[in-house]
């Protein structure tokens, strides 16, 4: 892969971006960096077939086009967010993931933005979830978790999280960083890859 592909994928993003964002996203803020930085590099580098976005709102209605042609799975609690969804949707706590899949190792790239904190508050769900990820997660598949370092939005520091252990840190290319802190909320991206 080559830089050819990032640039387009980065052109394809940016379109979506500018066609359906609700607001004018601004450099290193959360949104710009998933949907301008995140999801082309992981497009044109990683090349994903199937993946898995955890939690769905109203502001992410046009997620789904920036994987068409490839698997995508979106899991919600709130029915009511079904209509934000893949095709593929799921209605339940995302701590009950792997009860509908059969097939580990399935996805290529999973996406958990927003949910720590955001109602999977509770220890046991919060390890439950994390190993069912990566359980489903593909060997050499990249997971990103992006999360508000708050206190009232931080239910546990993420290194007493024992199943992310499991889990190699990516140190992600275009942040230069496993870890990246955005410019506004204190919203945190985190990566990591299956080894």
């Amino acid at each position: 892969m080559n830089n050819l592909e990032l640039e387009k994928q980065k052109a394809f993003c940016h379109k979506l971006v500018k066609k359906y964002a609700d607001y004018e996203r601004k450099e290193f803020e959360d949104r710009n960096v998933l949907e301008e930085i995140i999801f082309p590099y992981i497009l044109a580098y990683h090349n994903p077939g199937t993946i898995l976005d955890i939690g769905r709102e109203d502001y992410q209605h046009f997620y789904n086009y920036f994987f068409e042609g490839k698997i995508l799975w979106t899991i919600d609690n709130d029915k009511k967010h079904a209509k934000y969804g893949a095709k593929n949707h799921i209605i339940d706590g995302v701590e009950n993931l792997e009860q509908h899949f059969k097939e580990k190792n399935y996805f290529d790239f999973i996406l958990m933005n927003g949910v720590f904190g955001w109602g999977l508050n509770e220890e046991n769900k919060i390890e439950q979830t994390i190993n069912s990820i990566y359980n489903l997660l593909s060997k050499n598949g990249v997971f990103v978790m992006g999360w508000n370092d708050i206190p009232e939005l931080k239910p546990m520091d993420l290194e007493k999280i024992k199943a992310l252990k499991k889990f190699k840190a990516y140190n992600f290319p275009p942040l230069k960083s496993s870890q990246f802190k955005c410019i506004n909320g204190e919203h945190t991206y985190n990566f990591f890859i299956k080894n």
